[in-house]
């Protein structure tokens, strides 16, 4: 009796542990795709954002990511408009609607008016409820503009929202915090992938406090690392945009954290993601328009179209323009990086 007693423990004890073991790793492979600002503008002129491109950037990446036999789902990380427009929107929404998979947003600070720059001329700005809505069901579910997702077995998308009205900086408020804290810690088990407009690393001394291009990064951005932290490794993807730089990351306390290239302005690259339980790989890819254009794009980022975009230790020289375009380019340009991760399952037995 005390024999079949141990067998029956032991038993249920396996039992657990199958089902544990195949709740951590509920995901073979998940393959994403991620567009960043876009900055659409339907009377756009070619700049150091490729503005009178924009529409077709949008148009002919989604019809390239519709060609990806095993994509499973889109990130577009926010800078969707120029300046909040009306009809951008309804332009934007109209094509990202072909896409073939599921696709979820977040808002940068272009894409409604009291957070986009002040324009001279009076116009009507899309609202930021405005803009929740028209992605409800697309990340957003209801009035708050951070959300969470399941987008596959065992794998979570959180959306999270730093725009600040009348600035291009952002900050993560209290309320939102508590809402990533408590969502982190319901989502044990599952890997989750953090994904957000703003910046939460500094990707050169300019992006320091006080510094040129400070904004591109959220203010309070050692408080929401810590949040996500707490939770390693059930977070350990984090991806932005904003910088308009190329493909890089950096690794802090384990967590993984992406900036990925604007659609809109040289490199002119979309995304792709592959995630294992084991590992994460990101390549850059260049968005399908022509070679002229890109070129031109590349030209007015080292020309006067891009000045205000000049690194601070990148003088107006031959030797200046070159290391300008080092820092645009990124290590990884034209090639693929893959980092390890740890698998969530390690967690349930600490």
């Amino acid at each position: 009796m005390r024999k079949f007693k141990g067998s029956g423990v032991f038993i249920i004890s396996l039992i657990v542990l199958v089902i544990v073991w195949s709740t951590a790793f509920g995901f073979d492979k998940i393959k994403f795709a991620v567009i960043a600002d876009t900055h659409m503008d339907l009377y756009g002129v070619n700049e150091m954002k490729m503005g009178a491109a924009s529409c077709e950037i949008v148009r002919k990446t989604v019809e390239e990511l519709n060609t990806i036999p095993d994509l499973d789902f889109v990130l577009i990380v926010g800078d969707l408009l120029l300046d909040g427009e009306p009809y951008n929107l309804d332009l934007f929404k109209t094509y990202i609607d072909n896409l073939r998979v599921p696709y979820y947003v977040v808002m940068g600070n272009h894409d409604w008016a009291p957070a986009a720059k002040t324009r001279k001329e009076s116009y009507v700005g899309v609202s930021r409820a405005t803009f929740i809505w028209t992605f409800q069901g697309h990340g957003y579910n209801g009035p708050n503009p951070w959300w969470s997702a399941e987008v596959a077995p065992g794998v979570k998308v959180i959306g999270l929202d730093a725009c600040v009205p009348g600035r291009w900086g952002g900050v993560i408020p209290e309320t939102e915090l508590r809402w990533l804290d408590r969502e982190l810690g319901a989502s044990t088990g599952d890997l989750v992938i953090i994904c957000l407009h703003h910046n939460l690393v500094r990707w050169s001394k300019d992006e320091e406090p006080g510094g040129k291009f400070a904004q591109f990064c959220v203010d309070n951005d050692e408080e929401v690392r810590k949040i996500i932290e707490k939770h390693f490794p059930t977070a350990q993807i984090v991806i932005s945009g904003h910088r308009h730089i190329g493909l890089r990351y950096k690794t802090i306390n384990g967590v993984h954290y992406f900036v990925c290239p604007a659609a809109v302005s040289y490199p002119n690259q979309y995304t792709i993601f592959e995630v294992t339980p084991e590992r994460v790989t990101a390549k850059a890819h260049w968005v399908p328009i022509s070679k002229a254009i890109i070129d031109t794009a590349k030209m007015n980022l080292i020309g006067k179209p891009g000045e205000w975009w000049r690194p601070s230790d990148c003088p107006k020289t031959p030797e200046g323009d070159k290391k300008m375009l080092e820092f645009f380019e990124g290590p990884y340009l034209t090639k693929p990086v893959s980092l390890p991760l740890v698998p969530v399952a390690e967690k349930l037995y600490k």
